[in-house]
């Protein structure tokens, strides 16, 4: 899968939840500054491993604060 599509899937389950993209609100905080607890974070990047058909490893995850560091990190 080429990143544009990969690209193009990770901005449709973003905006399924609601966040935006674009400019300085792609820097915000899951939790601090997007209101998202744990269980609802856990579920975004499951639906994003899931849409990706990949799976990430649990160290990786755990040091994501942010939509860009996470999409970053499923582009690696």
């Amino acid at each position: 899968m080429g990143k544009y599509s990969q690209l193009r899937k990770i901005t449709q389950v973003f905006s399924e939840y609601g966040i935006v993209l674009t400019g300085a609100r792609k820097h915000d905080h899951f939790i601090f500054d997007l209101q998202m607890d744990k269980i609802f974070l856990n579920g975004l990047i499951y639906e994003l491993e899931y849409a990706l058909n990949i799976e990430l490893e649990d160290h990786k995850v755990i040091n994501v604060d942010a939509p860009s560091q996470l999409i970053a990190l499923l582009l690696d």
